[in-house]
């Protein structure tokens, strides 16, 4: 490739050209965003080799990847779709795909079929150029999710693409995608993000995180995620995750029951910790 495009240079985006720029997968990475001290910051770091803050500069780019909140995404189509290259290809790393591909569909007009989704299942609580490092993908599974108007050879550019910072393709269409990651990614960050604002209510919460420990560490890390992703992946994904957020709240009441009259609790305790242990990262 020539030119890799990047829109958004946060924790997943910053890897991606830091990835491009050691593997020598391009000549040229070009970084876009909004805001020009982190874009600056970015370049300084080695994430990109040039930044621009215009999208005119994607003229002539091999691969575009949106590394923004979704809910950027309608807008972000509609800015670029003037500036793109027949042969162009897009694609993102965002949480949710159904709603990103109706968006495509409604804003790319005839570059539609150059947009294929993907979702690198890679990340930490941690955000912002700041945080981008080599090897994160390495081993990890990128779910594309292709829709109907998509070739057999632009599939396979993207996954190849993928397999080359190190991770794993896999395909899966877009629906699954949100209902799978509402429960095992969105309802996990709800639970960490709901508790952590549980005990911010509380008058004595500094007494409190004076003694919390690894527990509590394991168990919150997610809470400090980027609070303006997660909103976006919330709210894009909304069906999926109340459903499981009910599934949950029931899960609760069935607890609360055992709890309350003594019985199978350890039994119940045993399943989940039978499962836990059975799961291999």
């Amino acid at each position: 490739m020539n030119k890799i495009c990047i829109i958004g240079l946060g924790l997943l985006g910053g890897s991606i050209g830091k990835e491009c720029i050691s593997k020598n997968l391009t000549k040229q990475v070009v970084g876009f965003g909004r805001n020009s001290e982190s874009l600056k910051k970015a370049k300084q770091l080695g994430l990109v080799h040039e930044i621009s803050e215009s999208f005119e500069d994607l003229n002539q780019a091999d691969l575009i990847i949106i590394a923004t909140p979704v809910k950027q995404y309608s807008t972000i189509f509609k800015k670029i779709n003037q500036f793109l290259s027949p042969t162009t290809l897009i694609t993102d790393v965002g949480s949710t795909k159904k709603n990103v591909i109706n968006d495509a569909s409604c804003f790319l007009d005839d570059h539609y079929a150059k947009f294929i989704g993907s979702h690198p299942i890679a990340g930490s609580e941690k955000h912002g150029p700041e945080a981008a490092q080599l090897g994160l993908f390495k081993n990890k599974n990128i779910i594309i999710t292709p829709h109907e108007k998509n070739t057999k050879e632009d599939i396979d550019f993207i996954s190849n693409f993928w397999n080359s910072l190190e991770g794993t393709s896999l395909i899966m269409d877009a629906v699954s995608h949100d209902e799978i990651f509402s429960t095992v990614s969105h309802l996990p960050h709800a639970l960490a993000m709901i508790f952590m604002s549980m005990l911010n209510g509380k008058n004595n919460k500094d007494e409190l995180l004076r003694f919390a420990a690894s527990g509590f560490r394991d168990f919150t890390r997610i809470a400090a995620s980027s609070p303006e992703m997660w909103k976006d992946i919330f709210i894009d994904n909304k069906e999926a995750c109340l459903k499981d957020l009910n599934e949950f709240k029931k899960q609760i009441e069935k607890f609360e029951s055992i709890v309350l009259n003594e019985e199978d609790l350890e039994k119940y305790l045993q399943y989940a910790s039978t499962l836990r242990s059975n799961w291999n990262e």
